[in-house]
């Protein structure tokens, strides 16, 4: 049992968060920390110009509930945004919380995974604590 586990979220259609979030259940001791996790990727400059002011702020906001919801759902859950490259916020994130499990999902590779490597396979690389992957 770990108790300070640490479960990345994608918010978007092609993830669905249930399984994820049913494994930390699992692995979870009484009084386990669970933090729910999302990374925002960073937006270049020109392109925020596109977007209609307080987009950005509005967006955060919406991910904010959304986590908050799932954290909410543990005893001792708590929801964190972080901006950035996903693989590198996970691990450091990791670090500094002093993380003892991830459970991060993962789609099915493609060839360009094999050459690049996936989140999860970078976080599987580099976390400083055990990490489930789920498929």
């Amino acid at each position: 049992m770990y108790s300070n586990i640490i479960v990345p979220l994608a918010l978007d259609d092609e993830h669905n968060p249930d399984a994820a979030l049913n494994v930390a259940r699992a692995l979870s001791a009484p009084g386990a920390r669970v933090t729910v996790l999302h990374v925002m990727d960073e937006v270049p400059g020109f392109a925020m110009s596109y977007m209609p002011e307080g987009y950005h702020a509005e967006l955060k906001r919406a991910i904010a509930a959304n986590l908050e919801r799932s954290a909410n759902e543990f005893e001792n859950g708590v929801a964190v945004i972080r901006q950035g490259q996903a693989a590198h916020e996970i691990i450091e994130y990791a670090r500094e919380a002093g993380a003892d499990c991830v459970v991060i999902a993962s789609h099915r590779p493609g060839i360009g995974d094999y050459l690049i490597g996936s989140t999860a396979s970078r976080v599987v690389r580099h976390a400083p604590c055990a990490v489930m992957v789920m498929r």
